[in-house]
């Protein structure tokens, strides 16, 4: 073989593999972005249907607890109960 079909040869053999890495650094560049923008989307859904009515049912049942345990329990009167109206018709009369 001569200097000139060597250096044709390797030319050919750089040129094809610089091909394929390309090839295939793009397929996987794009099998990475997919793979990130599945997972994007996932974390979005399952915040808006999970995490969030999770959190306002947790929120809701604190506020329940915190107002049972801190109604007074003396709020009962006992007394007399007299109307106003009436007495003021009777005097008017």
């Amino acid at each position: 073989m001569e200097n000139n079909e060597i250096m044709n040869n390797n030319e050919e053999v750089i040129e094809t593999t610089t091909e394929e890495i390309v090839k295939a650094a793009s397929d996987g560049g794009m099998k990475l972005a997919t793979t990130i923008g599945l997972a994007m989307i996932a974390g979005a859904l399952t915040y808006k249907f999970v995490v969030v009515p999770a959190t306002a049912k947790f929120k809701n049942w604190r506020e329940n607890r915190k107002t049972v345990v801190t109604q007074p329990k003396g709020d009962i009167v006992d007394g007399e109960f007299t109307d106003i109206d009436e007495e003021t018709e009777e005097d008017s009369e």
